[in-house]
């Protein structure tokens, strides 16, 4: 079993603006950037790269200022992971549950809000053991939670399991006897949890989403939040910007591999005419892609900042989510897999780790298969019809919305 990850003990940054979040996601990049292939290559877990980003102070910026944070929205989030995609994709989707689960908290009891926003100020990151194979839908599961004495015992196995083996916290998601999931934070050394490390990746091998066991794992209730139980336009609307998270680690992919590109061909004595077209069209498209990342945030955004939004709001920060996965997840793979094109002869010893470009977009773009988003999207705007998950989450009766999404 892993041993225990301790709380790291105030040694976190504060960052209390955009300018600050977007200065520290750039230094962290850098230093990323220089160890990414080698961590590819040698598969080895990226502990101290995950130990930079805890004291960057990012991992808080989202926690709300009434409990202690700064209280930064999708926009400066959404940006911190433009950056950090352009530095490595693996490493920057290790975080990406992370914030799902400290919006989670806003629903949660004010004890369990001072224990866990505390240390996530204190530095302290959130893996996750939600994914199950084979099951219909996230709500579907094996994994089971039920009541012991003051608190809790989970049984149950999770795959795909990303950042939870470096994480202090595992979040887990088990099904209740009353039929809806709880979301237990169990903190990472706690007897019964094995966290495998079982990860054998054809890409982004630095997540290391193994395989996470779940035997007798009790839990205290002050450590079990049932999300459920919040309004469902704020909850469709936290989703869609967590889920906006992956649509900005694939466009900051495509800058950051079209970014070693230009250096190439600035460096050729005579760049080719052919290669300065492409170049341009790719950077076209990468732009575009991020366009609609950003347009995608200010929604989720706008959504948020209504205590109990409207639908049309979260349904709007929803549509954008889709749109922008739509173009991003097909253009990370192809601009990785256009670098060799550009790279200068005898570059050797660069090209045999640019592999890891399009191992890693490529495996992150499979996430959530981009023609399912373009099917949404189509449906959507041809039929003003929503998906089953989307029409769920914002508890409709009925599928047609008549209003179509648009720009805030």
């Amino acid at each position: 079993m892993t041993a225990h990850i301790g709380i790291p003990q105030k040694s976190a940054a504060f960052l209390s603006s955009h300018e600050e979040a977007v200065a520290a996601a750039c230094e962290l990049a850098a230093g990323w950037k220089q160890v990414a292939a080698s961590i590819d290559a040698e598969r080895r877990v990226p502990q101290a790269e995950l130990d930079a980003l805890g004291r960057s102070g990012l991992l808080a910026i989202t926690i709300p200022s009434q409990h202690g944070g700064p209280g930064l929205g999708a926009e400066t989030l959404i940006e911190v992971f433009l950056i950090l995609g352009a530095a490595d994709t693996a490493l920057a989707q290790v975080p990406q549950n992370h914030f799902d689960f400290v919006d989670t908290l806003l629903v949660a009891a004010p004890q369990t809000q001072k224990l866990l926003y505390g240390d996530v100020l204190a530095g302290a990151r959130f893996g996750n053991a939600i994914a199950e194979p084979n099951r219909r839908s996230r709500a579907d599961l094996k994994t089971a939670i039920v009541e012991d004495g003051d608190g809790y015992l989970i049984n149950g196995a999770k795959y795909f399991s990303t950042g939870a083996l470096t994480a202090q916290w595992v979040p887990v998601h088990a099904l209740h006897a009353d039929g809806r999931v709880r979301t237990a934070y169990v903190a990472n050394g706690t007897p019964g949890l094995e966290l495998r490390k079982d990860w054998d990746a054809f890409g982004q091998r630095a997540t290391f989403s193994g395989t996470t066991l779940l035997t007798n794992v009790r839990v205290p209730a002050s450590q079990v939040v049932d999300r459920s139980l919040g309004d469902p336009g704020l909850l469709t609307a936290q989703f869609a910007g967590n889920q906006l998270i992956h649509a900005a680690i694939e466009a900051g992919s495509a800058i950051g591999a079209l970014s070693t590109a230009a250096r190439w061909l600035g460096e050729a004595e005579t760049p080719s005419a052919v290669r300065l077209a492409r170049l341009g069209d790719l950077r076209a498209e990468a732009e575009a892609a991020t366009a609609l990342v950003r347009r995608a945030a200010r929604l989720v955004d706008a959504a948020l900042e209504r205590p109990l939004p409207p639908q049309e709001a979260p349904l709007a920060a929803a549509i954008a989510v889709d749109e922008a996965k739509s173009l991003a997840y097909e253009l990370g793979p192809q601009v990785a897999s256009e670098l060799l094109d550009f790279s200068p002869p005898g570059a050797v010893a660069e090209r045999l780790r640019l592999d890891r470009f399009w191992r890693n977009t490529r495996t992150h773009s499979m996430h959530d298969p981009v023609r399912w988003r373009q099917a949404f999207v189509g449906d959507y705007h041809l039929n003003g019809r929503l998906s089953a998950d989307l029409q769920a989450k914002l508890k409709l009766a009925a599928p047609i919305i008549p209003n179509k999404a648009s720009d805030a």
